[in-house]
């Protein structure tokens, strides 16, 4: 009960606190007939919003239950994700209450129909997510902060997105930026959440735990950004949010990289050869990629926009992922030793 509670508050309340504090702008006239497809930030957010409520109730009844191992562990790990999103579907009546309040015509890519979808997708997505938060701590804790983060990120953006909804994880709409501010406000967002990551990474490796699944453990909440934004679809135009999702995947995937090395680099299965040079490949690839910055949409995807950058944040992203589980399967001998032998 407690998870399902839970759950059903976040789902009706996430919609309901975004719509009052203006994160989600209805009345925003969406109306051009070209469009610039602005419409679709709202349901990548009532898609997130679903999937983050279906991770808290889960999370939060959790705590209620006694620990356990092995199958009981597996069934209270499926118990309490499907008790989370069956409290979430009280927030698909709510988002469509929501849409069917605040718009007012004429319309274009915002429908009731296309809310209660993402509402849909977000509960399903957040099922599945579930399983991964429960059997990771790591997983959890990062997901939980990003989730926090991303909340701030959008009350700010209230009083500076000229009157429509901003993108989810953006400080400012895409037009009428300029200098110094427009820069922070690309950086300041996708720059906490690569030290969330990548503080996550490491807490999480550095009493000998493998590199691998500390660094994918702490993606977990900026993969779900931009499976939200995918599931919006691909926007024609004001591809903004999109880009910036995909660089805040770049981005952190490298910062959970470097931070898991680093939180081995202590401990008594690190790697000399390779843990350093996946720390090198990481602040490379994030400085590259910051150099650019999340570019106008008139100069496409950052950090793509310079053939120079863009390839050594291709090369850095090709190359992470591997390094840390070949540093793992070169110290798995020692760790073994380490971890099991007995003590004299």
């Amino acid at each position: 009960m407690l998870t399902v509670g839970c759950s059903a508050l976040l789902a009706v309340g996430q919609p309901w606190l975004a719509s009052r504090t203006r994160v989600l702008d209805w009345h925003a006239c969406f109306c051009d007939p070209g469009g610039d497809q602005s419409s679709l930030f709202i349901t990548t957010f009532i898609t997130w919003f679903q999937t983050m409520a279906v991770l808290g109730g889960a999370l939060v009844g959790r705590l209620a239950v006694p620990r356990s191992s092995g199958r009981g562990r597996a069934a209270t790990t499926m118990a309490l994700s499907l008790a989370a999103a069956l409290g979430a579907l009280a927030g698909i009546p709510a988002a469509v209450r929501e849409a069917a309040v605040g718009q007012r015509p004429p319309y274009i890519g915002l429908t009731v129909a296309s809310v209660r979808e993402a509402a849909i997708v977000g509960l399903v997505l957040g099922a599945l997510a579930a399983f991964g938060t429960l059997w990771s701590a790591r997983a959890a804790v990062g997901a939980t902060l990003g989730w926090a983060w991303l909340w701030l990120v959008g009350l700010a953006s209230t009083s500076h997105s000229g009157g429509y909804t901003a993108a989810l994880g953006m400080l400012y709409g895409y037009e009428g930026r300029k200098g110094t501010d427009a820069l922070l406000a690309d950086i300041v967002p996708l720059a906490v959440m690569a030290a969330i990551t990548a503080g996550t990474a490491w807490w999480g490796t550095r009493r000998g735990r493998p590199r691998y699944a500390g660094m994918y453990a702490a993606m977990l909440g900026p993969s779900l950004v931009l499976v939200a934004y995918l599931s919006s679809g691909f926007p024609a135009d004001n591809t903004g949010g999109l880009q910036n999702a995909f660089a805040l995947v770049l981005i952190t995937m490298m910062a959970a990289a470097g931070g898991a090395a680093a939180g081995a680099w202590r401990g008594p299965c690190r790697h000399r050869l390779l843990d350093p040079l996946i720390i090198i490949l990481a602040i490379a690839g994030i400085l590259s990629a910051a150099g650019v910055g999340v570019a106008p949409v008139v100069f496409g995807p950052a950090p793509f926009s310079n053939p120079l950058t863009g390839t050594l944040v291709v090369a850095a992203l090709l190359t992470l992922p591997f390094l840390p589980g070949v540093a793992d399967s070169a110290t798995a001998s020692h760790r073994d030793q380490v971890t099991y032998s007995p003590r004299p």
